[in-house]
């Protein structure tokens, strides 16, 4: 079945309508899945309408009648109110990374959610049933989508971008967070840039970034309201997804590389690992007197960027440069294994985990590299950080007992792998900054969105 002409849509955003809530840097929250416990007591310290009620309600025997009991009261008491005609309503990010200083733009609309056959929102990761039975619960018990999903228009004509960047003018409200993220937002009402919005998207297709759980949470609820409401219109808005949607060509499209901390216990564990490293990988001494360099990926200078190529860190000071061996390196049979964390995790990280070591010959040997190193590591664990400092930190506390950096998946491979209707390895992409949460929600009920 072909995809809709036009899968994006404006819509009645629901909003905070705070006096003096140009600046809602109070109020928004972080997406839930990156909220730690301090993070939410300071948020919820900061505002008695932190949106963090909605988002990440507190722990209790009813957590998501609370969200649903705050949204209505809040609706209620004119805290938010709902636009009275469709919008779009475009978001604007200004950070820092490093030395450079970045900005993105995303439109935030309603994306059709895709029907039995039609695949015009492209995944690129795996989810887990725990996190989107979460989603489920909260859309649920809110009947709305309090935080989009994050996609990708690959944008090839450039009319998406275009359209992004010619806004102009002071903003309709704006916010800065502790991350020191600046986010701008403007209401797009002119029927002509809204029609234009439209035809820029098409048919897609769009590839989702962030908010895989999200997404599906969002089908899963589509399937129950739909059957629990055979009458409703198809623009009820229980049919669509809150979305961000940004083109791949903007030059603020930021992935941060996920880095790889393992601790593996055992007497013989250090050298286990550095045998392990040996018997895959070019393995070189790499001299670095200022760690704070880390975060420009010394380890690739004078490397091929073909090679599969990554640091490490085993305390004491000992760095080193992997370069895994063609070799050992079978021809690629999909975008995925093509990845450097799927090499990484194929020869290394997973045969730290499993307790497995470097695999003996025919006659039980294990070679010459590798003598006596078989791992055996019970208990071994795998940590995800995008801070390379924070990494250095957990191998000198002894933590753990390795450190592994890599460079940022390419937005190329990203679309590619989505395309292909391949999954990455979890924590392969980490796309900065994140989307707050309250800037606009969508009504998901079976009413006309």
């Amino acid at each position: 079945m072909a995809g809709p002409v036009t899968i994006l849509s404006p819509f009645r955003g629901i909003r905070y309508q705070l006096a003096g809530a140009e600046d809602l840097s109070d109020l928004l929250a972080p997406p839930y899945d990156i909220i730690s416990e301090e993070m939410h007591a300071e948020l919820l310290a900061r505002h008695p309408h932190s949106f963090v009620r909605l988002e990440l309600p507190e722990d209790g025997e009813d957590r998501y009648g609370q969200a649903a009991a705050f949204l209505s009261s809040w609706l209620a008491e004119g805290v938010l109110t709902r636009d009275p005609e469709p919008a779009f309503y475009l978001l604007e990010q200004e950070f820092q990374v490093a030395d450079r200083r970045l900005r993105r733009r995303g439109v935030f609309g309603l994306v059709r959610l895709p029907g039995e056959g039609e695949n015009y929102v492209l995944p690129h990761e795996g989810t887990l049933p725990a996190p989107k039975a979460d989603r489920l619960q909260l859309i649920r018990a809110c009947r709305a989508m309090t935080s989009p999903i994050l996609l990708m228009h690959e944008d090839a004509d450039a009319a998406l971008i275009h359209l992004l960047n010619e806004v102009a003018g002071e903003p309709d409200a704006a916010a800065q967070d502790s991350a020191g993220v600046a986010h701008r937002v403007w209401v797009l009402r002119e029927e002509d840039r809204k029609q234009a919005l439209c035809a820029a998207v098409g048919p897609g297709p769009l590839f989702i970034a962030d908010g895989h759980h999200r997404f599906e949470a969002a089908i899963a609820y589509r399937n129950e309201t739909r059957e629990a409401n055979p009458e409703a219109p198809p623009e009820a808005g229980f049919n669509y997804a809150l979305a961000l949607v940004t083109s791949a060509k903007d030059d603020g499209l930021e992935i941060f590389p996920t880095h790889r901390l393992v601790s593996c216990p055992g007497e013989n564990a250090p050298e286990a690992i550095k045998a392990l490293m040996r018997e895959h990988f070019e393995v070189h001494e790499w001299p670095l007197p200022d760690p704070t360099s880390l975060g420009r990926q010394p380890w690739l200078e004078g490397t091929s960027p073909d090679r599969h190529v990554f640091g490490a860190y085993c305390g004491d000071g000992s760095y080193y440069v992997l370069i895994a061996r063609d070799d050992i390196l079978p021809p690629p049979a999909s975008v995925v294994e093509r990845l450097d964390v799927s090499v990484l995790h194929r020869y290394l990280v997973d045969p730290m985990l499993s307790g497995s070591g470097p695999a003996p010959d025919a006659d039980g040997r294990v070679s010459h590299d590798s003598q006596g190193a078989a791992l055996s590591c019970p208990g071994a664990r795998l940590r995800y950080v995008t801070d390379e400092q924070q990494a250095i930190a957990a191998v000198d506390r002894g933590d753990y007992d390795l450190s592994l950096f890599l460079r940022p998946t390419r937005i190329s491979d990203v679309i590619a792998a989505a395309r292909a209707g391949e999954r990455m390895p979890g924590k392969s992409t980490y796309f900065y900054p994140k989307v707050p949460a309250g800037i606009v929600i969508s009504d998901a009920s079976p009413e006309p969105r």
